[in-house]
Formats: C-alpha cells, sequence, structure tokens
C-alpha cells in the first residue's frame, strides 16, 4: 500500500508522522500460520483494499465476512494473536483520506466509528494523523465520532491538528464540541503544541476558542515558554497579545529562556511587554543577563543590562564585565567537560566521549580538536558519515593544512582517509591513540583553568527535576 497523495501537508514523507504518538502502522495483519483460512485472509484483504480505497474489493471480501455470520468489526477483532494492532478497514480509509470507502464501511457494513486499535485510536485520530482530511473528519464527526476520545496516552484529535497545523481540521473539532484544552500524558494542551511549532493562525484560533494562554503543564512550562524554545516570534506576539503573563513559567521564565537561546528580538518584545529581567530561574538561580552572558549572547546583554538590577558579587557591573564573567565561566566548564571526554576516550567508552565533546563545542565553538576528537570517537563507532563530517569541519578550521601526511602515523583516521586528503597529518599530530588520549594540541582556542571565580553570595536553591523538556532537545 502507497502512502496517499491529497495531504494538507506538501510533504508527503510526514504522512503517519507525529511526535506525539506512534507512528501510524497501516499494514493488515499477517494471517498467522494456525489461520482458520478464509476470514482471516478476507480481513486482511480487505483492509489493503480500504486503505487502497478499492471499493469493488472491499465489498468483496466485506460480504464475505457478513457471509461467515462476522460484522466487519468483530472480524477484524477476532483475527491474529491478542497482541495484534486491531485497527479495522475504517481506520486505514480514514488515515488515507478515502472519504467514499469510509462511507461505504460506515453505511453499508456499520464499522463503529469510534472503534479502537491496540494504543486506543480511533478512527478519528487515524484521519487527523493521516492525511488530515477534512472531508473524512467531517464524515467521521456528522456519524457521531467522539472528538473528545484519545488513545491510551490521552492523545485527542486537537492535539494531532494543533501538531500538523491542519487549522480546517482544528475548526471542525472544536465545532463539534471538542475541549479546547485538554492536557495529555506527555503533558501538553493544544495551545502548548501549536505554538511549540509555530503553527500561528491555529493558536489563534484556539484562543478565540478561550484556550488558556497561561495554561500551565510540568513537562510543557506556558504556552509563552513553549513558544520561546520553538523560535516563534510570531506566536509570541500572538501570546502576550492575548494576556499571557510574561513573568509566568517555572523552572525558567520566558526572559530566561530567550536569553539562553540568544532570541535579541524577542527579548526586546518581552522587555516592552514589561518582563521583570530580575527573576532567576530556578535551575541555577541565574538571571537573564548572567544566562546571555554565559551562553556568550552579547547583544543579548546590552539588551538586558540596562533592565538588570547590580549585582553585588560582579567587580565589573557592566556590559563588558558580564561579557567576560561570563566568558571566563563558560572556558572554565568547557575544560572541566574536554577532561571529562578525554578521560572517557581513554576507557574507550567513546559514545560518553563524544557527547562530552559535543558538549565543550558548545561552549566553546572555535574550539577545533573538539572535531577531530569527536571524529575519532565516530571512527571507533563505526559511524563513517559522522566522523567524514567532523573531519571535514577540524579541516575547514585550519589555517595552515599539510596535503598529505605519513599513512602509518595516521592509521586511527583511515575511515576518513578517501574524503579528507591530507588532514591526517594535522589529526595524527593530536596524538588521540586510546592509549595517551586526546591531547589539546592545535587547538585554535585552547582553554585553561582561567582565574579562580568569585562565588556568588545569593542562595541557589537546587531543582531536582528540571532538566530542560525532551521536546526541545
Amino acid at each position: 500500500m502507497a502512502a496517499p497523495a491529497g495531504s494538507p501537508d506538501d510533504d508527503l514523507s510526514a504522512f503517519g508522522k507525529s511526535s506525539l504518538r506512534p507512528q501510524l502502522d497501516l499494514q493488515p495483519p499477517q494471517v498467522p500460520e494456525n489461520s482458520d483460512g478464509d476470514v482471516d485472509r478476507a480481513v486482511a484483504d480487505l483492509l489493503a483494499a480500504a486503505f487502497d480505497g478499492d471499493i469493488p474489493r472491499a465489498r468483496k471480501f466485506a460480504k464475505k465476512l457478513v457471509k461467515a455470520g462476522m460484522a466487519v468489526d468483530e472480524a477484524v477483532a477476532a483475527v491474529g494473536d491478542p497482541e495484534s494492532k486491531r485497527h479495522g478497514p475504517l481506520h486505514l480509509a480514514a488515515a488515507a483520506g478515502k472519504v467514499e470507502m469510509c462511507k461505504l464501511l460506515i453505511k453499508d457494513f456499520h464499522a463503529n466509528v469510534d472503534a479502537t486499535d491496540v494504543h486506543g485510536a480511533t478512527p478519528l485520530v487515524f484521519a487527523v494523523q493521516g492525511t488530515g482530511s477534512t472531508a473524512v473528519v467531517s464524515l467521521l464527526l456528522s456519524h457521531g465520532a467522539d472528538a473528545n476520545k484519545g488513545d491510551t496516552g490521552g492523545i485527542v484529535p486537537l492535539h494531532i491538528a494543533a501538531e500538523r497545523g491542519f487549522y480546517e481540521v482544528a475548526e471542525l473539532l472544536l465545532s463539534e464540541g471538542a475541549d479546547v484544552d485538554p492536557i495529555c500524558e506527555n503533558g501538553g494542551a493544544p495551545v502548548h503544541i501549536a505554538a511549540k511549532h509555530g503553527h500561528a493562525e491555529l493558536l489563534k484560533l484556539l484562543l478565540q476558542n478561550e484556550a488558556d494562554s497561561d495554561r500551565f503543564s510540568r513537562s510543557f512550562n506556558t504556552p509563552l515558554v513553549v513558544s520561546l524554545f520553538g523560535s516563534s516570534e510570531e506566536c509570541l506576539e500572538i501570546l502576550i497579545e492575548a494576556g499571557a503573563d510574561v513573568n509566568a513559567g517555572s523552572p525558567v521564565t520566558p526572559l530566561t529562556v530567550a536569553a539562553g537561546k540568544g532570541l535579541a528580538d524577542c527579548i526586546e518584545f518581552l522587555l516592552e511587554a514589561d518582563a521583570d529581567a530580575n527573576i532567576p530561574d530556578e535551575v541555577k538561580w541565574q538571571n537573564a543577563v548572567e544566562i546571555a552572558a554565559l551562553k556568550g549572547h552579547e547583544e543579548c546583554v546590552e539588551l538586558l543590562f540596562p533592565a538588570t538590577t547590580p549585582l553585588p558579587e560582579y567587580a565589573d557591573w557592566s556590559i563588558d564585565g558580564i561579557i567576560q564573567h561570563g566568558k571566563t565561566v563558560r572556558l572554565r566548564q568547557a575544560y572541566k567537560i574536554k577532561a571529562e571526554g578525554d578521560a572517557a576516550f581513554r576507557k574507550k567508552d567513546y559514545q560518553l566521549a563524544s557527547s562530552r565533546y559535543i558538549l565543550a563545542l558548545d561552549m566553546d565553538p572555535d574550539d577545533s580538536t573538539m572535531y577531530a576528537k569527536r571524529s575519532l570517537c565516530f571512527q571507533h563507532m563505526n559511524d563513517k558519515e559522522s566522523a567524514l563530517a567532523d573531519a571535514n569541519a577540524y579541516r575547514d578550521m585550519q589555517l595552515d593544512l599539510p596535503d598529505s601526511g605519513d599513512e602509518e602515523e595516521v592509521a586511527p583516521l583511515k575511515l576518513v582517509q578517501e574524503y579528507c586528503r591530507g588532514i591526517e597529518a594535522l589529526m595524527s599530530g593530536l596524538n588521540l591513540g586510546p592509549e595517551s588520549g586526546p591531547a589539546d594540541k592545535g587547538s585554535s582556542t585552547k582553554a585553561a583553568p582561567g582565574p579562580p571565580l568569585r562565588r556568588s553570595t545569593r542562595a541557589r536553591k537546587p531543582n531536582a527535576y528540571y532538566s530542560g523538556p525532551e521536546w526541545a532537545s
């Protein structure tokens, strides 16, 4: 069965995909070896015909089931083992956007519009997650489909419409009584999901239908915070205009998130809306200007500085002083993390080593040796594509790269030799063997421990649960 045309998405590769629930499994069940034969095979053939929209074939196999004394839904429930996915022909026809097939199954063969598969998903959930056909959604709703019936994770059709940006589908669901603010197991309401994905018009629709602009969930925080993790300035503005609290959020506030992500335009908008730059986050109890400095976002520091009350632990409370303090802290942290990566490399824990080098690069992006070291980690993990990408990145950061090198000295780099001629000589000089561990020779900006830092006198309340929302990583 092929993915159908007619999806509201221009990219059909997105068909059936969702970050909220499992990707649609649209294959018909396998006929078990101990099958009684005709009935199970008829069900499998009916499911395939339903997805393809082949009405004559679907009618043929549905009639075969009726003749055997079984309703369509009953036959689907009986086929295979107890762990079968259990979705019926209406699920598949709805996902594929086959409205005439859906009519046939509902009217002629009395398919249950609220039947559930093994994950608790109804045909309406399949319809929205599949092509998002408004005709199919309208048909199901007109025959009594429950717009608020969710799967086992509490995902209702409106959650998926918000994720996919299906405005007309959301309109239909809301017009038929869909709850505008349901929280799913993952922790988000439709207003969070629309803001996360930058679906501005759909977000407006939800707010017009009285969605709570300050709806809080432990996993997603507030819609305003979510819009910043999704880097959607338009959604941020819509929420503020709808009356969202610009200081609400725990363990982070909108301003601390914007500072950490370097969203200067969003910081300006938040400050104009009277966001308080002195409210710290609840992770490390740092305010927005400190976070911006630690992340190296100098423009954000300049914007936040006038709105921030001086902190007594800073000897030089100026824009330059705050930026330099942040750089010193950042390089000290990077130095420690690089050392952890080198230690993991020596122990041949290449997965851990590469993860530490990735984090070090975030703090010290000019250190080209991190790409070389991580390239070797990827080689040891047999990830040739990533090894090559990092080898190229390392090579491109070098100002004077030799054309060739001694092959025996660069044995660890065999996996990238044919793609990056010349990189071996430099990388072999890094002494990246597991016996000695990576060294820092050749770094364009070698991190040093730096001068001792003044310890903050402010109380740092620990936060035991927050490590950032999973969806934002």
